[in-house]
């Protein structure tokens, strides 16, 4: 069919050529006459017409290299539209994007000024030889890719949470374009595994991996399902078109999830002491971004009122795609500033409240003076119950004249009085029997084992006295 076709376009193309140049006509007869062909080389092609492939916009030319061409002539024709484009160096299409040049030896060319998506095809260089000779060289036109808004979905989109949605990006371009979808801010465009599916990555790399079965990628990549859309989907999501032609290109769609705003609060209690300072937070989450505001109502949880920014009070509040921050500073607590306290979130499809409690932490009394009174006792006692304690008596410190019976008393330095082993102590200036600085000995040691501050700050007892009260006591209990 393709010979038939190529046939009946070479008697067009001759018969147009021949009735239109008589003198080519005459030169042909010349040139097919045997005498001639027997004297001549024969007409024959040096290189084969080559393939080219062109951006669309862009300048084209074929080359069609003719040995011993002689007085034959040379003509280019589009098969694919059944156009004669020049004769020789003469152009017969009426396309102003056409021209012919020969170099004066054997090549010829046809040039294609800003070639357009019609001009791709077969073209044929035909030689009028006998038999006539020719050859085929094709043009590639390429397209670089592009979206056609007009089948792609809006650049700004808004949804409510939890409902199917679709993001479509329709592609064009030769060769036909792939579609990559991708998040502006960055983050992973599938989260979660399940199914088996093919998909593009970022580089380009067409590889298999799984999806969430929440989100599926068809026809190619032009559309971007999500089953069950969430608030995390929100963003700026890009379609990039590409098939090997620069540049590739992108279209920008903004998805919007709208839903009721929803309020957490971090410290639903917090206290403070009058003239302090305090910090409300809470955290609310809702798009279309919300109104908040705070309130408050005094202890029995009534008369509440909106509160509005003042000396004391500041109201800070910011916005993080959805997410919004809101916080309320209380410098110089007072007492009107104890009771409940609300933080409200309001959009168009609802609204969320927090409670906050604040209540008087009182303030710690400082501890009391510690008084520095010390209770001293010291005496120096010499003693002779020589059956008892037959070593606790010098031969030095008995008086002349003492005999045994004289044993039992004793000598107080610093006192100079003489009597019966009561054993009295010196206690500051009070004059105490032994047995009750015994019982006073055991309640300090008993208070301090106890950790009582008060005595234990009150009694500082020498060394020395410790062990002759010791020494003493055991005397009398033993």
């Amino acid at each position: 069919m393709a010979k038939k076709m190529l046939g009946s376009v070479s008697q067009l193309i001759l018969f147009f050529y021949f009735s239109a140049n008589p003198v080519a006509l005459s030169d042909a007869s010349t040139a097919l006459s045997p005498a001639q062909q027997t004297g001549l080389p024969r007409v024959s092609f040096a290189e084969p017409v080559p393939n080219v492939t062109v951006a669309v916009g862009r300048d084209a030319a074929l080359s069609c290299v003719v040995d011993n061409l002689g007085s034959h002539r040379v003509a280019w024709v589009h098969l694919d539209r059944q156009m004669i484009l020049t004769i020789h160096r003469q152009v017969v299409a009426r396309i102003g994007r056409f021209s012919v040049s020969y170099d004066h030896q054997r090549t010829w060319h046809l040039h294609i000024r800003g070639v357009q998506q019609e001009d791709a095809g077969r073209y044929m260089c035909q030689v009028n030889s006998e038999p006539m000779i020719s050859q085929v060289g094709h043009v590639h036109v390429v397209v670089p890719p592009s979206v056609i808004d007009e089948d792609s979905s809006p650049s700004q989109l808004s949804v409510r949470e939890n409902v199917r949605v679709s993001l479509l990006c329709r592609g064009r371009g030769v060769p036909a374009p792939r579609v990559n979808w991708k998040r502006e801010d960055g983050r992973p465009l599938i989260e979660g595994k399940t199914g088996n599916h093919q998909m593009e990555n970022s580089s380009g790399v067409t590889k298999r991996g799984d999806l969430p079965s929440r989100l599926v990628v068809a026809q190619d990549g032009e559309e971007l399902i999500f089953s069950k859309i969430s608030r995390t989907d929100s963003g700026a999501y890009l379609c990039i078109a590409s098939n090997g032609v620069p540049p590739s290109v992108s279209k920008r769609i903004t998805l919007d999830v709208e839903f009721e705003p929803m309020m957490f609060v971090p410290h639903q209690l917090l206290g403070s002491p009058l003239g302090g300072t305090l910090i409300l937070e809470c955290l609310t989450e809702a798009h279309p971004r919300p109104i908040t505001f705070w309130t408050r109502t005094d202890t029995n949880n009534v008369n509440g009122i909106m509160l509005l920014p003042s000396k004391r009070l500041r109201l800070d509040t910011l916005h993080v795609g959805y997410q919004t921050q809101m916080r309320l500073h209380i410098h110089q607590v007072e007492a009107q500033d104890i009771g409940h306290y609300k933080c409200v979130s309001k959009n168009s499809l609802g609204e969320a409240e927090g409670s906050i409690r604040v209540y008087e932490m009182l303030s710690t009394p400082p501890p009391p003076k510690q008084v520095d009174a010390r209770l001293t006792s010291t005496a120096t006692s010499t003693f002779s119950p020589a059956a008892a304690i037959p070593s606790a008596v010098n031969d030095a410190d008995r008086r002349p004249g003492e005999n045994d019976d004289n044993s039992g008393e004793f000598t107080e330095t610093g006192t100079n009085r003489k009597g019966k082993a009561t054993h009295e102590s010196v206690l500051g200036d009070q004059t105490v029997p032994y047995k009750n600085t015994a019982k006073k000995f055991n309640s300090v040691a008993n208070s301090r084992s106890q950790g009582s501050p008060s005595t234990s700050a009150r009694w500082s007892m020498s060394s020395s006295m410790l062990i002759i009260t010791w020494s003493i006591h055991s005397i009398l209990f033993r």
